[in-house]
């Protein structure tokens, strides 16, 4: 009995991880054109490279590749430790890391959803999540106003701004989050965000 227990959680488990990849595959934007852009350029640049260091290890005078020559002639009239030529590396190696960071897949366009089945997947949108949220608070009697934030680029968890005519308001704190936490429960986001409740009340 145990064993087979255990065996259902670890099912149940990877289930879970499975959903999770198909929800990221799903619903990240793949830049599709960028990443082939910056495919394309590093395999040209690379070869071109292999062409060059090939023909010099065979000792041919002559570079195969069209308009390297020229090329070398500029660059040899220039120092590595020339100002000009640092300010151009600089620039070249910049645009060369934001051209590749381009290319990542983009960020997931919602809040994906949990589930057990690896053949589903679910996602939420970020206000939609923020407007349900403010609206679970808004439940707990006393409470006139509600603000969630969060959820953002560099904010994982949820800020939750609730305001109430009151002028002791006990544990109405805990009141709003524990219906923000059913809420949650209600919506089972693949990862639950974490939650600050932060109330003003009357203090006239």
């Amino acid at each position: 009995m145990a064993e087979a227990l255990v065996q259902d959680l670890i099912e149940e488990e990877r289930g879970r991880r499975q959903a999770r990849r198909l929800a990221v595959r799903a619903f990240r934007p793949p830049r599709a054109f960028a990443g082939f852009a910056a495919a394309l350029l590093a395999t040209a640049v690379g070869g071109t490279a292999a062409i060059e260091l090939l023909a010099a290890a065979l000792g041919s005078a002559v570079h195969p590749v069209p308009g390297v020559a020229a090329l070398l002639d500029v660059l040899r009239r220039y120092a590595w430790r020339d100002p000009n030529s640092l300010v151009v590396m600089g620039a070249v190696a910049v645009l060369g890391v934001a051209f590749l960071a381009a290319a990542l897949p983009g960020r997931l366009r919602g809040v994906p959803l949990g589930g057990a089945d690896p053949r589903q997947a679910g996602v939420i949108g970020r206000a939609a999540l923020r407007r349900m949220i403010a609206a679970a608070a808004l439940e707990v009697p006393g409470i006139e106003r509600v603000r969630v934030r969060g959820l953002g680029v560099f904010r994982r968890g949820l800020v939750v701004r609730a305001g109430t005519y009151y002028r002791n308001p006990s544990n109405l704190a805990e009141l709003v989050r524990a219906s923000v936490d059913a809420r949650l429960d209600r919506i089972e986001p693949m990862h639950r965000p974490p939650v600050d409740v932060r109330l003003g009340w009357r203090k006239d």
